[in-house]
């Protein structure tokens, strides 16, 4: 069933494709990355530049890529960066303008689901790669065959920490605050339904209040929360707003467990946080702590360059421009190719391994990938035992 449903996939891809590609240029293959460079995503995006220049430096430096059918070996080139504020209209019009440009074979980003999901028909009506960093709504998913990313889905994380939390035992009421965006509002959905599905009742989830993205102040939302006197205040949002939360909770006396995913697991929510992000719990898939041969020379490597440790963004950002280097190795250095490439890496092609451990799509292009737990003690996010 998984090959004949991936069959089905990369049909697709060749009728959405219609014609060929832009073929790469003769001397390089490009690149196009899209991230917020500014706004309050900014670390982020600063983050997925840093990753993604490194990935094609350390590339070009093994001897670049040769593309399937080819006997010569080609050199990545990032094309163009592109800043998209975290606006989905910013991000609609990057996707048009790297379509225009014949020299990028895939763009690399976006980082939000909101600013993916606005791309996404333009990128799959026009037949190029949109591969996402951090883009984890579960309508994702139904995107097109051109959309891949390597974050789990918001779908999996909420409801996986929605068992967890449960597994616990000692728990009762939880309360959720949310980004309304597509993100928070999938993010929140799918942790309530998690819930429900492990058996906790409806009447024990006493609060979910919503705030607007690049909010400032919660003390509203929180203070109806803390009236509810939740055992877990769940928090489906970004790391800047997360880290404000935290904060304004804690200034108002409520001492509930504070739980979220990777869009509150960042070195900014602890920084911003301060005293306040301690005992908070997330769902993470990066780790230094990572034995893996692989895994701890990329991260030497990546110390060795920048003289700091490197995060959870970085290493996505990097196994982006990888997984599109095997791509364009497997498949080819068209644009339907590069798309047929990535969605065979999994199904017909080993995992590829790199910054995150073993990567690889199911038939949706979603990635296939284990979660670490992740607690916040002494001003570091360590494993959760």
């Amino acid at each position: 069933m998984k090959k004949s449903l991936c069959l089905t996939m990369v049909l697709a891809i060749a009728l959405v494709a219609g014609l060929p590609g832009p073929a790469a240029a003769d001397d390089t293959l490009g690149l196009g990355l899209c991230a917020p460079m500014s706004g309050g995503a900014a670390s982020w995006g600063e983050k997925s530049e840093v990753g993604a220049r490194f990935a094609i430096e350390r590339i070009n430096q093994r001897g670049g890529v040769v593309p399937k059918g080819k006997t010569k070996a080609m050199m990545l080139e990032l094309v163009e960066l592109a800043d998209d504020k975290n606006d989905p209209r910013e991000g609609a019009s990057i996707a048009q303008r790297f379509i225009d440009n014949e020299k990028i074979l895939a763009m690399i980003g976006p980082l939000t689901s909101t600013v993916a999901l606005a791309q996404a028909p333009i990128m799959n009506k026009h037949g190029l790669v949109q591969f996402a960093i951090g883009a984890t709504a579960p309508s994702y998913t139904e995107a097109g065959p051109y959309s891949f990313r390597l974050v789990p889905t918001d779908a999996f994380q909420g409801r996986y920490i929605a068992k967890w939390a449960n597994d616990q035992g000692k728990w009762k009421n939880y309360a959720v605050i949310y980004v309304n965006d597509d993100y928070g509002k999938g993010l929140a959905d799918v942790f309530r339904k998690g819930l429900e599905e492990v058996g906790v009742d409806e009447k024990n989830i006493v609060a979910v209040e919503a705030f607007l993205p690049n909010d400032t102040e919660f003390s509203a939302q929180l203070a109806k929360i803390k009236g509810k006197d939740p055992d877990v205040l769940f928090i489906a949002g970004h790391y800047k707003e997360g880290a404000l939360i935290a904060r304004q909770a804690r200034e108002l006396q409520l001492d509930a467990q504070i739980l979220g995913t990777d869009g509150i697991g960042h070195p900014e929510y602890i920084k911003v946080a301060g005293k306040a992000a301690e005992g908070t719990i997330y769902t993470g898939y990066f780790s230094l702590e990572d034995e893996r041969a692989y895994i701890q020379q990329w991260v030497a490597d990546f110390k060795k360059k920048f003289g700091r440790d490197p995060g959870l963004v970085e290493a996505i950002a990097n196994d982006c421009v990888e997984m599109a280097a095997k791509a364009i190795e497997v498949g080819g250095d068209t644009r339907r190719d590069l798309a047929m490439g990535l969605s065979a890496i999994g199904p017909y092609y080993p995992p590829m391994m790199g910054a995150l451990g073993e990567n690889q799509f199911d038939v949706n292009g979603d990635m296939v990938r284990d979660m670490l737990m992740y607690v916040v003690k002494d001003g570091k996010a360590v494993f959760y035992e």
